[in-house]
């Protein structure tokens, strides 16, 4: 697979990942970005949940399917959903679901020492695979309660040995999310497979965001620190919206040019 030259720690440039849930987004990130993440953020920020817990197959199917139609370029990943993964047979048998339906490039799933054996059997099974380790989000029912790993000397010793662990077992990336900057540094100048930081410092071999927080689509969400706003579609869309309002109520819209004749 050609495109998979990316996730090499010998690729020229720092690896960008963005979120698409839509095909819409996925056709202006497409060839802009190196990896596209199908992520079960989704679910709290499409479908207004707490947490990325009550994702379901449909939901991961059903948009990483759409997205996938509109990807030529850039390198498709998708996320397990919660639950779909907690033992190796389960795991296999709801990643040939994914990889059948929405043909994505790789799969991620949220790494703890317990799933280290699921991690290998897919890998076994020649399903290419990021290891997430750091905050694993699908761990928090409550994402208050997210704090920062690798602060300790113990925290910061098991993500490392977790990190070698997955690129032992054939891992082809590993996700940082939320590690302090040494910590992080520490990890990717111990593995030979790149690591992709999430609120992980410029010491990853690549970063991602959600492309929702990127343009501030929804201003009311408490955003982490590690969430830079590039463009402020929250405010540009609302001005759009206002002066749409504005033109129906004073009936200049739909004008001729609108109109059938």
């Amino acid at each position: 697979m050609k495109k998979i030259k990316i996730l090499h720690k010998s690729f020229s440039k720092p690896i960008s990942c963005l979120t698409a849930y839509s095909p819409s987004i996925a056709n202006i990130l497409d060839g802009k970005i190196d990896l596209i993440l199908v992520g079960d953020s989704l679910g709290s920020t499409l479908y207004g949940m707490k947490n990325t817990q009550g994702v379901t197959m449909d939901m991961m199917k059903h948009h990483g399917a759409a997205v996938n139609k509109e990807i030529k370029k850039s390198l498709k990943v998708l996320d397990m959903p919660y639950k779909t993964y907690d033992n190796k047979i389960d795991a296999y048998r709801n990643a040939k679901i994914l990889l059948n339906h929405c043909k994505p490039d790789l799969l991620k799933i949220e790494i703890s020492e317990k799933k280290l054996v699921v991690l290998k059997h897919l890998v076994d099974k020649k399903i290419n695979v990021i290891s997430h380790i750091g905050v694993t989000p699908q761990s928090y029912k409550n994402f208050n309660k997210i704090k920062v790993l690798g602060r300790t000397n113990k925290e910061k010793k098991n993500l490392l040995k977790l990190a070698k662990e997955s690129e032992t077992l054939g891992a082809k990336a590993v996700l940082l999310e939320c590690v302090t900057a040494n910590t992080a540094k520490l990890i990717t100048e111990n593995v030979s497979i790149p690591t992709i930081g999430i609120g992980a410092s410029k010491y990853c071999d690549g970063q991602v965001l959600v492309f929702d927080d990127l343009i501030n689509l929804n201003i009311n969400d408490k955003k982490p620190k590690f969430v830079k706003n590039y463009f402020n579609f929250n405010k540009v869309a609302t001005n759009v919206v206002k002066k749409y309002n504005r033109e129906v109520k004073l009936k200049k819209f739909p004008s001729t040019k609108f109109t059938y004749n």
